[in-house]
């Protein structure tokens, strides 16, 4: 089934408002009310945990498999995923990603991050941000593909070509700027519709 949610950031919702349904690796599954917690502001987003507000117990990235979050008339999905920022990355890291795009081929997913901006002491600023990540359903890793802050960050055609190597037309597009390298659900739905198995 594909779907697209359309989304505004910040979209980490401390959702102890709505009934959330926590599901682990075992299969096993809680529901009730639950608030995402970041301990720390380094590497934030890979460090997450999920807290019952009922039962104050704590749970991490690597206890869980998705949670998902129901309101009044949808319902938001959210997948632990294996992640790399660079395309040649040896080492992975756990994510939670909001489920943007399920297809046959790919899915998209998006995390926010937390970012530092330096300055002098006690002159930078912290903000959020959603960051794209782009999952083959062969693989087993999302790459991110859009990433563009940071040190050493390649840009984002550079991604494109590192990741979409099976689909040749899909880089010229976006080489030749026929699909803009900022519009993430354009890239994900051409491949989807043009390319992969």
């Amino acid at each position: 089934m594909k779907k697209i949610i359309i989304l505004l950031f910040p979209f980490f919702l401390c959702f102890s408002q709505e009934k959330s349904k926590v599901i682990f690796n075992d299969g096993s599954e809680k529901i009730g009310e639950f608030v995402i917690r970041k301990p720390t502001f380094a590497n934030s987003s890979s460090r997450l945990l999920i807290i019952s507000k009922e039962t104050k117990t704590k749970y991490s990235l690597n206890e869980i498999s998705k949670v998902i979050i129901y309101s009044e008339n949808d319902s938001l999905q959210y997948e632990v995923i294996d992640v790399k920022t660079n395309f040649n990355d040896k080492k992975t890291e756990k994510k939670l990603g909001l489920l943007a795009f399920r297809g046959n081929k790919i899915n998209l997913y998006y995390v926010e991050e937390t970012i530092h901006s330096g300055g002098a002491i006690g002159m930078g600023m912290v903000y959020d941000s959603g960051e794209a990540y782009a999952k083959k359903t062969s693989e087993n890793t999302a790459y991110n593909i859009g990433y563009i802050y940071g040190a050493g960050a390649r840009g984002i055609k550079k991604r494109v070509r590192d990741y979409f190597t099976d689909c040749k037309q899909l880089i010229e597009k976006v080489e030749n700027d026929i699909i803009s390298k900022d519009k993430t659900i354009d890239i994900i739905m051409f491949y989807e519709n043009n390319c992969g198995m």
